[in-house]
């Protein structure tokens, strides 16, 4: 590697980490609090309880599955918990702070950016695969989701570190890369399984480029190829397998796929094409230049490499079609190959042009579309760093220093795991059914919402603390 190799690397990796060191020390209460709260939680209690990595926990007692089975133990089986497990040594080392969850992430995007700009740029050019680099450095969506609490950084890294690793096996063919590239697959499917989707662009990679045809692959590279898809796909079945044992701590995961029969009705090209794409993820300025990439010419060494990719993605965002609809960050997926047509997009608009001043125009045209990227992807990111509700953490901190340890909290917040996750103790997310969580051993009801429920258990219990905004109710001392 040349220095200035080495130069670009290290710029590109710092361009994507600085930024997501904004805010970086949010508590667990800004956009998807939810799901990085219950995250967050299972390397918790992994301090707490015990490394467990094929038993993770949550706080809540609530049932996840559909059919609302008891889930005493508080399994939480929604991947395989590889982020937790790299988080884990630094809440050992250190001590519990989300900080480190955050920073983990960031390392994640962070090397993203380095393995899409050498997959890019073998494919493609230097200049191509640079500016694939800098978008997904500097896109504001991705910069958010960046340095979250959540498993999709690391899935995303992972995926496009399968990717190149692929191509290395298929330019030098040996068993090693076979073997790297079968890990990498098959980590970014434990973490999520919709993984599975670039199979399309791997198998691309792997068959069309070169013409190798199934004689040849016979001869020079059937064990590698068999070593590849046991690696691969093993660790998936047998993890499967495992929590299907365990279905009380499954997510219900039906309602995915076309709950309300939304695919391909009007409501789900607006919200993923006009809502999502377009304003959110690519910020309008970045969309043109995607749509530019679309039509721009292809390189022999690519084929349709690029547009396959993009094709497993839209695949699973159309078989998937109400979680799509529902989450925003379902679309991670979308965005390194989608950075790579904007590159594209970006190089057609930069080359073309005889005169000295159709190319200023040109280079004019593409930095004013980066610009309005950068600016409107901002307006509409900025909002997702923020504490919506400072009421939860400040009422969380209270319980966590007033009460015992073994205090079982009932935490109501419409499900959402963020409130009882601030208390550090465990219990449940909803309201309604008090009754029965104190039959299963609650001991105080904490409320940031003076609802008529609420009202009603501070004239029949004791109250432990009140603040303006929040409540400690002793369920143990209540004349009901």
């Amino acid at each position: 590697m040349g220095r200035k190799q080495a130069l670009i690397i290290l710029f590109l990796f710092f361009l994507t980490f600085i930024p997501r060191l904004y805010k970086i020390d949010n508590p667990i209460a800004d956009w998807h609090s939810w799901r990085q709260a219950d995250t967050a939680a299972v390397t918790r209690n992994f301090v707490k309880e015990g490394l467990t990595p094929f038993y993770p926990k949550f706080d809540s007692f609530f049932p996840l599955n559909e059919n609302g089975l008891p889930n005493p133990n508080r399994y939480f089986f929604a991947e395989f918990p590889l982020y937790n497990l790299l988080t884990y040594p630094f809440y050992k080392a250190f001590g519990v702070n989300e900080v480190y969850a955050r920073l983990v992430s960031v390392f994640f995007a962070s090397l993203t950016t380095v393995f899409l700009y050498f997959l890019v740029k073998n494919l493609t050019s230097e200049t191509i695969g640079f500016l694939s680099g800098l978008f997904f450095a500097i896109l504001p969506f991705n910069i958010y989701y960046g340095r979250v609490v959540m498993p999709d950084p690391t899935f995303i890294a992972l995926s496009v570190i399968g990717l190149y690793l692929i191509y290395l096996w298929r330019q030098k063919n040996l068993t090693i890369l076979a073997f790297l590239a079968g890990l990498a697959c098959a980590l970014a499917m434990l973490v999520k399984p919709y993984a599975i989707f670039l199979a399309l662009p791997a198998a691309y990679l792997l068959f069309c480029p070169e013409r190798i045809v199934l004689v040849e692959l016979q001869r020079r590279s059937l064990l590698k190829f068999c070593l590849f898809l046991i690696i691969s796909f093993t660790p998936l079945v047998l993890w499967r397998w495992h929590i299907n044992q365990h279905p009380e701590g499954m997510f219900g995961t039906s309602w995915l796929f076309n709950q309300g029969d939304i695919r391909f009705k009007g409501a789900f090209f607006r919200w993923l094409v006009f809502e999502r794409m377009n304003r959110l993820i690519f910020a309008t300025g970045g969309f043109v230049l995607f749509f530019l990439g679309l039509i721009s010419k292809r390189s022999k060494k690519e084929g349709w490499f690029f547009h396959l990719w993009l094709a497993s993605v839209f695949l699973y965002m159309t078989i998937f079609a109400k979680g799509n609809v529902t989450h925003d960050y379902y679309q991670l997926p979308l965005v390194p190959v989608g950075c790579v047509f904007m590159a594209k997009g970006a190089d057609f608009l930069i080359k073309r042009g005889k005169t000295i001043l159709e190319k200023l125009l040109n280079w004019g045209v593409a930095a004013g579309l980066v610009l309005f990227m950068l600016a409107f992807g901002w307006y509409e990111t900025r909002g997702l760093f923020n504490i919506n509700h400072p009421e939860i953490v400040e009422a969380g901190k209270t319980v966590d220093r007033l009460l015992p340890e073994d205090s079982r909290i009932i935490a109501p917040y419409q499900a959402d795991s963020a409130f009882l996750y601030q208390t550090n103790r465990y219990g449940w997310t909803v309201s309604g059914l008090v009754d029965q969580f104190i039959k299963e051993g609650a001991t105080h009801y904490v409320s940031v919402n003076f609802d008529e429920e609420t009202n009603e258990f501070m004239g029949k219990c004791g109250v432990v603390e009140k603040g303006e905004e929040w409540v400690i109710i002793d369920l143990l001392e209540c004349n009901f």
